[in-house]
Formats: structure tokens, C-alpha cells, sequence
């Protein structure tokens, strides 16, 4: 069997005083990608400046758009690319220099899993940022067949990174099933479960190949705002439309714990930013998710702020709420 293609996918957004060195990292490959698209999402500095000066040594296509955000840039990505597989990288981060050649390995090794994921790190671009360094690790290894079997190892440890920088995924996943990134923040967390549904093996490799670097004005460093409130809505009635789907019953578990992590993040965020939360989304998720814990989170944290009638329309629910 042939060796298997691989795309790498590259938004960019004013990233002017990184792109170059992660640009770099892609062109000192050991093995070189089978093709690179860069997609400049409207940066209003230098950005497309420094990725059209850049000696790129792969075959590549660069292309700018107006400001839509990292998900439709992916999206148009995916839709140009002709590999394999798919491989998304924002383009202010760091890959090892083998990274194209031990995806290839692992592919071929495994019989061409549907997704690979892998592990990564972070680190600080400036002493001052106050954000602590994040530990991408997997934490184990191993091959799967069944989305029921890698979530419960995933659950094992405590760790499901979302981030597409650290998974390697079939192109054919994303172009002959409704796959595709969202336009709102957060776009990462609402696209792995559907992602991971919509394949059938899996490939875990706790080796590290990908450093995520901390900086100043990134997405991951914002203040949560509205726009990232909206982002968490739309990934939980993903999560929740997962969950009523007859489909899939032996993960509901899961999905049900995952939808309510996103959901005390969006009552947090909401009620420490001052921004009001959408009632009707509020009592509709907490019926649809039948849970106690996450009624007492709603309470303890936005009780002042919701109207009473609400509480009491919840807590009115049928028997059968659970914990």
C-alpha cells in the first residue's frame, strides 16, 4: 500500500511576529508535507506579507479571506486539500521536525486508522504572560475500534484534548459526512465528539510532536466574552443533539458529562464577565440533560441573576433528574 498523503492545513489570523517561525518548523520536516494550505483570514498586519516572502519548500497554496475566524479558514482548507489525511495547524505554533514522518509511520503501521491523535505542550512566548504553561499529554497509548473503547480510556486519565492541532484525521471523514468547523470560538471542543462519532479506529500515541505557544491576544488567552459565551451554547446543543441520537446510546455517558463540564463553563464565564445568560437555553439544557448536579451549579453560581420562575419550572421537572 502506498505511503499515505498528508495536508496540512494552516489558518492565520495577525500573526506577523510568529508565522515565520512556525512556517519554519513545517519546512524543517524530516519527511515534508504532501502539500500545505495557508489560509490568511483578513489579518489586518503583516501576515500575508511574511507567508507570501516565506521559501516554502513543499507544494503550497496561499489564499486570503475576509476575517470569518479559525473555523470556516479550516473549512475552506479542507475543501481545496487532496491528502489522505488532514492536519490542522495554527499558525503561531511549533511542530518537531519529525512529525510528518512519524505520522506517516504510524499510519502505515496501523493500517490507516481513521484519526491519530498524539500529544503536545506549551510554551510562554514572554516571561510576563500569567497564564501557566498547559500539559498536552494523552497520558497513555493504544489502538481502538469502538468510540465506546477510546472514551472510556480517554476518561481513564482524565484528558481529552480538543485541539485539531493534535489529531491527525482521514480527508475523508470531513468531505463525504456534514463535518465542518463553526464560525463562533470554541469550534475546537464543538467538532471532537462528532469527529470521533463519525469514524471508525483510532490510533492514541502519547509521543509529543506539537508545542502550542502562550501569548498575549491569542483566542485561548481572551477574556471570555459574548462571542466566546455563543461558542460554548453552540457546542452544547451539539453535545446535546448527540445525545438524543439513538445512534450512538453507549456514549451518551460521556456526552452527557461533557455537556455539562461546557455548560458550567458558560454559567461561570456569564455570571463573572456580568454578560446575562439566555434563560430559555438555560432550563432547556438542564431538562434535556435530566441533571441535579448541574441545577445546584445554575443555583450556587447564577441564582441571584435568574428569574425565579425558572428555578421553580426546573425544579417542577418530572421524576427521574439525575446527578
Amino acid at each position: 500500500m502506498k505511503s499515505p498523503t498528508i495536508s496540512v492545513i494552516v489558518p492565520a489570523y495577525n500573526v506577523a511576529a510568529y508565522v515565520r517561525e512556525s512556517l519554519q518548523s513545517l519546512a524543517g520536516q524530516t519527511v515534508l508535507p504532501d502539500e500545505v494550505i495557508i489560509i490568511d483570514d483578513g489579518s489586518l498586519d503583516e501576515t500575508l506579507d511574511v507567508i507570501k516572502a516565506f521559501p516554502h519548500p513543499y507544494p503550497v497554496r496561499i489564499l486570503s479571506t475576509e476575517n470569518r475566524g479559525q473555523g470556516p479558514a479550516r473549512n475552506m482548507g479542507i475543501s481545496l486539500s487532496r491528502g489522505d489525511y488532514v492536519y490542522f495547524f495554527d499558525a503561531d505554533d511549533i511542530l518537531s521536525p519529525e512529525f510528518v514522518g512519524a505520522m506517516k509511520d504510524i499510519v502505515e503501521k496501523s493500517a490507516f486508522p481513521d484519526i491519530v491523535f498524539f500529544s503536545g505542550d506549551s510554551f510562554r512566548d514572554h516571561v510576563a504572560v500569567p497564564h501557566a504553561v498547559v500539559d498536552y499529554r494523552r497520558g497513555f497509548s493504544g489502538a481502538f475500534h469502538a468510540p465506546l473503547d477510546l472514551l472510556r480510556a480517554f476518561d481513564a486519565v482524565k484528558r481529552i484534548s480538543c485541539s485539531p492541532c493534535l489529531y491527525l484525521s482521514r480527508r475523508s471523514l470531513w468531505v463525504e459526512t456534514p463535518l465542518a468547523f463553526i464560525e463562533h470560538y470554541h469550534e475546537d471542543e464543538h467538532i471532537l465528539y462528532p469527529l470521533i462519532l463519525s469514524a471508525a479506529s483510532y490510533l492514541v500515541a502519547d509521543d509529543c510532536y506539537f508545542s502550542r505557544r502562550v501569548r498575549h491576544g491569542s483566542t485561548m488567552m481572551l477574556t471570555k466574552s459574548a462571542r466566546h459565551l455563543l461558542g460554548y451554547r453552540e457546542t452544547i446543543r451539539s453535545l446535546l443533539q448527540l445525545h438524543r441520537d439513538p445512534v450512538a446510546p453507549e456514549v451518551k455517558p460521556f456526552i452527557r458529562s461533557r455537556a455539562v463540564h461546557f455548560m458550567k463553563k458558560y454559567i461561570f464565564h456569564a455570571t463573572r464577565n456580568g454578560i446575562a445568560m439566555d434563560v430559555g437555553f438555560l432550563v432547556s439544557t438542564i431538562l434535556g440533560l435530566r441533571s441535579v448536579e448541574l441545577l445546584a451549579y445554575v443555583i450556587y453560581r447564577g441564582g441571584e441573576a435568574l428569574p425565579r420562575a425558572m428555578i421553580r419550572r426546573v425544579l417542577g421537572a418530572p421524576s427521574g433528574v439525575q446527578a
